[in-house]
This record gives C-alpha cells, sequence and structure tokens, in this order.
C-alpha cells in the first residue's frame, strides 16, 4: 500500500483528536485500531481505520459508551450515526447557524469569517460565545455525522473561531479586583477550543485572563500558575482525555499548587468525576463559571 494512504501513528493523534493512551487502551481492550504494514516494513493507518475512529468519536460525544461502538464494522458505525443525527430528519438549527454550515460547506472562508464577525458585532463577547459559537460547534459535529462536512471543513471552522476569539480577546479589558486566571490543559489534552471559548466569556466579564494553550506539564503548569500571580487555574478536558486519569491528574495538581489557588475545571470529559477533589470547582456550563468569577471578585474586593 502507497505510503501517502496511510497516516503514520505519531499523527493519528492530529487526525483524529484522540490521545494515544487512550488508542493504546482501545487496542489492548477491543484490537482497535490496528496499523497496516507496507512492503518496506513502515507502519500506519489507512484512511478507512481514521474515518471509523472518527465515527466513533462522534457516537461516544452523542452519549454511547465505548463497548458500544468499537469493533463495529463502518456500515454499523454509519448506521448508529444516522440514528443519532436528530432520527434522520432536518437538524434543529437556527437561520444563522444553517448560513454559517452552508459557508463551511462551499469552503468559502472569507464569507465564513465575515458572517461569524456580523454575528459577533450583534452583542456582547459573551452572548457570542453562548448564541452564535456553542450552537455553531455543536451543529459541525452533527452535519459531519451526516456526511455533510469533510473534516478539513470542521477544522477550517476551528482556525477561524479561535483566530477570530484571539483578536477579541486581546480587546477585552480586566477589571480593577478581578482575579488572574491562568488557562491551559494538562498533558496529552490537545483541545483547547472549549478553553479558548471560556477564555472568551471570562475574560469579557472583566477577568485578568493568560492562556498557555493545550498539552502542558505538570511542573510547567505549576510554575506558571507562579509566575503569572494567577488566582485561579482553569482546565479542560475534552471526551477524549481517559475517564480515569481525570481525577488523579486535578488531586496531583491540587497538590503541586498553593491552597489559596483556585482550580476551575470544564469540558465534556469531567462528565464522569462524581466526587472532585477538595479545592476544586467543576462547570459542566459557561454560565456557572460566570457566577464564580463575580463571586471570587467580590471577595477579592472584600
Amino acid at each position: 500500500m502507497p505510503a501517502r494512504y496511510l497516516v503514520s501513528p505519531s499523527d493519528i493523534e492530529l487526525e483524529t483528536g484522540l490521545g494515544k493512551d487512550l488508542l493504546r487502551k482501545w487496542r489492548q481492550r477491543f484490537g482497535f485500531p490496528l496499523a497496516a504494514t507496507q512492503a518496506d516494513g513502515r507502519t500506519g493507518y489507512t484512511r478507512e481505520t481514521i474515518r471509523d475512529l472518527l465515527s466513533i468519536k462522534r457516537l461516544l460525544e452523542g452519549g454511547f459508551r465505548p463497548a458500544q461502538v468499537i469493533g463495529k464494522s463502518t456500515i454499523e458505525l454509519e448506521r448508529m450515526l444516522r440514528a443519532i443525527s436528530l432520527d434522520a430528519s432536518e437538524p434543529q438549527w437556527s437561520a444563522s447557524t444553517h448560513r454559517l454550515i452552508e459557508r463551511l460547506k462551499q469552503a468559502d472562508v472569507a464569507r465564513f469569517e465575515a458572517l461569524l464577525y456580523k454575528h459577533r458585532l450583534g452583542g456582547t463577547l459573551t452572548e457570542f460565545v453562548r448564541n452564535t459559537l456553542a450552537p455553531l460547534i455543536n451543529a459541525v459535529g452533527e452535519a459531519w455525522s451526516r456526511k455533510e462536512i469533510e473534516i478539513h471543513q470542521e477544522h477550517l471552522c476551528t482556525y477561524a473561531v479561535e483566530r477570530l476569539l484571539h483578536a477579541e480577546i486581546r480587546l477585552c479589558k480586566s477589571k480593577h479586583g478581578y482575579p488572574r486566571i491562568l488557562f491551559a490543559t494538562p498533558s496529552e489534552e490537545r483541545h483547547a477550543l472549549g478553553l479558548l471559548m471560556a477564555e472568551a466569556v471570562l475574560a469579557d466579564q472583566g477577568a485578568h485572563t493568560i492562556n498557555i494553550g493545550p498539552h502542558v506539564p505538570f511542573n510547567d503548569l505549576k510554575l506558571a500558575a507562579a509566575s503569572c500571580k494567577a488566582d485561579v487555574l482553569a482546565l479542560s478536558f475534552s471526551f477524549a482525555y481517559p475517564a480515569r486519569r481525570v481525577r488523579p491528574v486535578l488531586l496531583h495538581l491540587r497538590r503541586l499548587l498553593p491552597a489559596r489557588m483556585e482550580i476551575w475545571v470544564g469540558g465534556a470529559g469531567v462528565a464522569g468525576v462524581k466526587r472532585p477533589p477538595k479545592g476544586v470547582r467543576l462547570f459542566p456550563e459557561i454560565a456557572e463559571a460566570s457566577d464564580a468569577l463575580q463571586d471570587l471578585a467580590r471577595r477579592k474586593r472584600g
């Protein structure tokens, strides 16, 4: 098989957003995904395997457990995706979300970004994140599961949203007496869009925000939090992060950081954490983090 048709093991996480530790666990338990070997001895993953992994990712986002989907054939995965795609009916998107998805389908980057910016001008940055971006990101996932868009179009959306949010966050002015919040994801968590959306909302409401990005080792998180004089370390875990590791990571970070520094955590990956460590706050919804920001600001001023 020609090398161009294989994805190397080192690139599979970039292609799928699924961490190598998670894939190793699946391989040990379910026998999937398996790499193909070329005549020259090099190994990699076929495009069919990548497609199946992306389908599995969507099904997990839709509420399935790994044992229910891993090992299914491509046809079975597609059937399951159709079943969760709003019961094969028309998606219940707003008119504005429909228009944005149509721009993505056309790969019309300029018009997509222009439409995003138009929505941004329609209200506050917080409203833009909640009312435009959050529905858009969900719709992109649904459109992909319906095979209405390709993965490169999803990447286009992520790129455009990240670029706009970075620019908007730079324009935000922190309020006197509001906390300094350091945003990051821990090692092997490379999904950062949700983290950036949370930063945008809290920056818009007056927090002093510093984002050092994804995949940051523990000791670097500790050093960054200290050097930035952060009041809060804000973390995000995606659904792809191994669930069994989330609480141990939080426990370890809680021990590393001074007690005065709060740890706030969000993202789909924290759904399975029933009992957060003492001194760690979970925020399933960004609105809850907004309330916590105002409460912390009052305490700092008091």
